[in-house]
């Protein structure tokens, strides 16, 4: 079997060699180092525009991937060369190492290694995802002269404390693997969880877009863990960067997480208008500055972004007036999300939380490539998390017409906590018709920095505070018969730390305690949701003509009912039965008895509702 998988790799590398040639080449840096890299030609006779590809991650992969659809690199031998180099201090470039050494000064000796050769037209451009992507700002920061256009994908410039402290809560997964991978030094950051001088100058030192005097093409996911970063980058290279420039750089985001951008399979998701859009997109910016083919480019819209639940393309000039309101939804008791507040007092909802046993992540915006089984982005969250005891779930009614959010998301909620310190987690999923709870985004705050992230404040046990929750911009739309699901817990593990509930020193071994945490939604003690919209919310409320309707109590076997064809919901948004006539038997679809409680009656002709309150 062994021989068997050797021959097959040995053929498999036959095909793709076919198409190119590669040369290992050593390239001097001003220190008298050398770097390692594999130059990737079909003819060296001919000059022409080269791709440079800078990586942590082992050249020697591409000798394999190169050419394949799979591997997204926009690859066309015919018409440019490839430079593909392993970092200063890593596997072919291991001996160059030099600690503190800017390797972004590589970066510039690299593309001017490029210009001078025989197979260079002089125009060099970069691209690559992640730290391949954070190289190419410190390649450009130093201006070399013949870099011409690039390409970061899911990567910014900067570093700062929300990198690795979301909500003041430590990102333990993330941090963990940056660390393996020799990125940062994990103690280092875990010395420094309140915002202190040691993030203030590294966020000035790796904020620079004053320095980039060549066009960007900025391309991120929305279930990427980087947050909104490459988006931040992107206004400030368009109010920032050179002049000459500014009106030049476009950003792109799709439907990807961190390591399948332009890929099908996203979680357990799919999107077929997703595919290969990366390479299209990176051969177009490539052929008009690289290969200066008039294409029309320059003239395309500045934001392309994709808009999920409705699943496809969508383009701006700026993405702060896609927009036109602002929007709220109210956390209520039973579960219920409305747009009217509540108008009279109604006991908490509270739901323990014990560390040792902290909410899972699942899916979401994971990474760990040491687990390349780990499924991350959208994913549905009802056996491993919604059917626990320590959470609390909100939902909408199904929607009777659609539910757009297009920016960023603040949950705010009025709590309390028998503790001196927990945290508050917040997940938001579209509840599809078969059920499915599927995760879009989520948040978290650690209580002792509600407040701020340079000063501790520990809570009174039982008082109770409002804490915001910030979720990242997201283009999505809830279609008609979904939900919208808020899910709140007080961890999200191993994403983030989970609290020991105890107030002591962070971060250190400690005693744990369980939590007994509320959610208060009372006029004066609210708890809601914050969006910007295009339209409407989608949740029909009652008719005024109805409000005196909405309260029966029951003497016999059967409701009434105003209009038909209808449907029955419960509280919780869930379909009871469809009714064709004017009476409802109160039995479900099933033929079972319904037990008393709160249902709707929506009209299928005009989205009428009745509220019933059903007392037996």
């Amino acid at each position: 079997m062994k021989k068997l998988a050797t021959l097959i790799l040995y053929l498999f590398a036959i095909c793709i060699f076919a198409q190119y040639s590669y040369i290992p080449v050593s390239v001097p840096m001003r220190d008298g180092k050398y770097l390692a890299a594999d130059l990737y030609t079909i003819d060296t006779l001919s000059p022409k525009p080269t791709i440079l590809i800078q990586t942590p991650y082992n050249k020697n992969w591409y000798r394999f991937i190169i050419g394949l659809e799979e591997s997204q690199v926009p690859f066309d031998s015919i018409n440019y060369n490839y430079l593909i180099a392993d970092w200063r201090g890593f596997y072919g470039s291991r001996d160059a190492d030099s600690a503190g050494y800017d390797r972004g000064l590589d970066g510039y000796d690299l593309v001017e290694w490029i210009a001078e050769r025989s197979w260079s037209n002089g125009r060099v451009g970069t691209w690559g995802a992640s730290a391949l992507g954070v190289i190419q700002f410190m390649t450009a920061k130093h201006q070399p002269p013949h870099l011409t256009c690039c390409v970061p994908i899911v990567a910014d410039a900067g570093s700062n404390y929300r990198d690795y402290y979301y909500g003041g809560d430590y990102l333990k997964e993330l941090t963990e693997m940056r660390d393996s991978l020799g990125f940062i030094s994990k103690n280092l950051i875990l010395e420094h969880y309140k915002y202190d001088l040691f993030w203030t100058l590294l966020e000035t030192a790796t904020n620079y877009p004053e320095s980039i005097d060549v066009p960007m093409l900025l391309v991120t996911g929305w279930y990427d863990h980087n947050d909104d970063a490459p988006l931040n980058m992107f206004y400030s290279l368009r109010d920032s960067s050179e002049p000459s420039v500014r009106d030049k750089h476009k950003f792109m985001i799709g439907p990807w997480t961190h390591g399948m951008v332009g890929r099908l399979e996203q979680g357990e998701l799919t999107y077929p208008d997703g595919v290969d859009s990366l390479r299209q997109i990176s051969f177009r910016i490539f052929d008009y500055y690289l290969r200066q083919i008039n294409n029309n480019y320059e003239t395309e819209p500045t934001i392309r972004y994709y808009m999920l639940g409705e699943n496809g393309w969508r383009t701006t000039e700026d993405w702060y007036t896609v927009s036109d309101r602002t929007d709220t939804l109210y956390l209520l008791e039973n579960g219920v999300i409305s747009n009217n507040p509540p108008n009279t007092a109604n006991p908490p909802d509270s739901f323990y939380y014990d560390p040792k046993n902290p909410c899972p992540s699942i899916g979401g915006n994971r990474f760990k490539p040491s687990n390349p089984s780990l499924i991350v982005g959208p994913r549905d969250q009802r056996d491993s998390v919604e059917s626990r005891s320590d959470v609390l779930l909100y939902s909408t009614p199904y929607l009777t017409e659609p539910l757009t959010i297009t920016g960023d998301i603040l949950v705010k909620l009025s709590v309390s906590s028998n503790c001196e310190d927990t945290d508050f987690s917040v997940r938001l999923t579209d509840v599809y018709p078969d059920g499915r709870s599927m995760l879009i985004t989520g948040g978290i705050k650690r209580m002792r920095f509600r407040n701020s992230f340079s000063n501790e404040e520990l809570m009174i046990p039982d008082n109770i505070y409002e804490v915001s929750i910030e979720l990242k911009n997201i283009a999505y739309t809830f279609l008609p018969g979904h939900k919208l699901r808020t899910i709140i817990s007080s961890s999200d593990y191993p994403i983030f730390h989970a609290n020991l509930n105890n107030g002591d020193s962070l971060y250190v071994p400690g005693d744990t305690l369980i939590a007994l945490n509320r959610i208060y939604h009372s006029p004066g003690t609210l708890s809601m949701t914050i969006f910007k919209t295009v339209d409407s919310s989608g949740i029909t409320e009652i008719p005024a003509e109805n409000k005196n309707k909405n309260e029966i109590a029951l003497s016999g076997n059967t409701v009434a009912v105003d209009f038909s064809p209808s449907v029955i919901y419960d509280i919780t948004g869930r379909k009871i039965k469809e009714i064709k006539g004017n009476a409802w038997n109160l039995k479900d679809e099933n033929g079972k008895k319904v037990k008393a409680g709160i249902f709707f009656i929506v009209s299928l002709k005009t989205s009428d509702k009745i509220k019933l309150s059903i007392i037996k």
